[in-house]
């Protein structure tokens, strides 16, 4: 049995390895490191804290199973990775030059554009939910008027010429982000150290993971993107830096991935819950009373900065396609909106991963064509095989 002692260890070095982290990151020497600014931005895309509350769908679906399928999902998305790779390095070169390759570029821009779309409205309605069920006043009907709301506060900022300030306070707010996020993790890594102490430490049983399991664990590969911002920041930094950055924050964020999923298990096995998106809050209540509130903070600042970030960025891309700027924000934000009225949490990640599968899948394409004018048989082989696997969420993931 956990006593009030054990909630105060494991809660209380969660939010101290934060503040720490947070301390360290917003040092002068850190912010100014060209290294540091360039792995932030899809580290901070990647790691945001939508991982955190569907990692616990993962265990509750693959049961004993459960790492391994989280770590197939982020090695899937850095054998994509490799694919961003390549067009940073030959695509760019032609680009603007009149290329045939820029169509195929263009086509992956619009679906970026779609899938961030859905992604804002994921972003949003996640951001609800953490504000809404440590008060107990959570309905889904509160949920997407709120967010409705808050997205409306937002477009009529950028309407108004507001969004630079919003983008300062976001910018401002990523290393702590980041870091709540990690503190979160120690968080239920120490509750498994004081379980196995205590002896409480123990899997129960696990069914077999179905077809349909599979096609849910596949839709939920909105989770590990982020990592293609890399694609987007050359104007501040040099291919080989965003190649090198987005690799490292591949290779940092799965292994947070696969240890809390781990940290999970011995709460979520047997299945003790719903497959959705609030299962977190049940482990967070086993664990202590002060934990949901350390997953608002982290959430606070991570999912507003990603839907700061994602409106910004998207409103840039349609700034180069002639559209006003004042209009960007409504022409992102409006469809965002009925998205979130029309779906729950479930249903806008599964979105989101099959429209981010499709920009994948476009990227994957350029790579192949440009690797077959440099007779690159191997890359296009690489690439093909990525754009299967693409395809292959796009028609086949299901929501959790």
């Amino acid at each position: 049995m956990r006593n009030l002692s054990d909630e105060y260890i494991a809660v209380g070095l969660g939010l101290f390895v934060a503040l720490g982290l947070a301390y360290a990151l917003y040092r002068p020497k850190v912010q100014r490191s060209e290294r540091y600014q360039a792995t932030v931005v899809p580290l901070a895309n990647i790691m945001d804290v939508g991982f955190i509350v569907l990692s616990p769908a993962i265990v509750l679906l693959a049961g004993f199973a459960a790492p391994l399928a989280m770590l197939g999902i982020c090695l899937l998305a850095i054998a994509t990775g490799f694919v961003m790779a390549y067009n940073i390095r030959n695509y760019e070169p032609v680009r603007e030059t009149g290329d045939p390759a820029e169509k195929v570029e263009r086509a992956a821009q619009w679906a970026l554009l779609a899938a961030s779309i859905i992604n804002i409205a994921y972003y949003t309605l996640l951001l609800m939910a953490l504000l809404l069920l440590p008060i107990d006043a959570f309905t889904e009907g509160r949920q997407g008027f709120l967010g409705a709301v808050y997205l409306g506060v937002i477009a009529a900022v950028g309407f108004f010429g507001g969004m630079d300030w919003l983008n300062k306070q976001g910018d401002r707010t990523t290393a702590f982000n980041i870091s709540a996020v990690i503190g979160v993790l120690v968080t239920f890594l120490v509750f498994n150290v004081q379980e196995a102490v205590g002896g409480r430490w123990e899997l129960g049983e696990s069914e077999s993971v179905s077809t349909d399991d599979i096609r849910k664990i596949i839709g939920l590969f909105a989770m590990v993107q982020g990592f293609e911002a890399a694609r987007y920041i050359g104007v501040r930094f040099a291919a080989e830096t965003r190649i090198s950055s987005m690799r490292i924050a591949q290779y940092l964020s799965t292994a947070v991935f696969t240890l809390l999923v781990l940290s999970l298990m011995v709460l979520f096995l047997p299945p003790q819950t719903e497959v959705d998106g609030t299962a977190i809050f049940i482990a967070s209540e086993q664990i202590g009373d002060a934990l949901p509130w350390l997953l608002l903070l982290a959430a606070i600042g991570s999912q507003t900065a990603a839907i700061i970030g994602a409106t910004s960025s998207r409103s840039d891309m349609l700034v180069t396609a002639k559209v006003p700027r004042r209009i960007t924000f409504l022409a992102i934000l409006i469809p965002a909106i009925l998205v979130l009225l029309l779906t729950d949490i479930n249903v806008a990640v599964n979105l989101a991963s099959r429209v981010f599968a499709a920009y994948f899948l476009v990227q994957a394409v350029l790579a192949g064509y440009l690797a077959q004018r440099k007779k690159s048989t191997g890359m296009v082989l690489y690439s093909s095989v990525v754009g299967l696997a693409m395809a292959t969420i796009l028609a086949f993931g299901l929501p959790i």
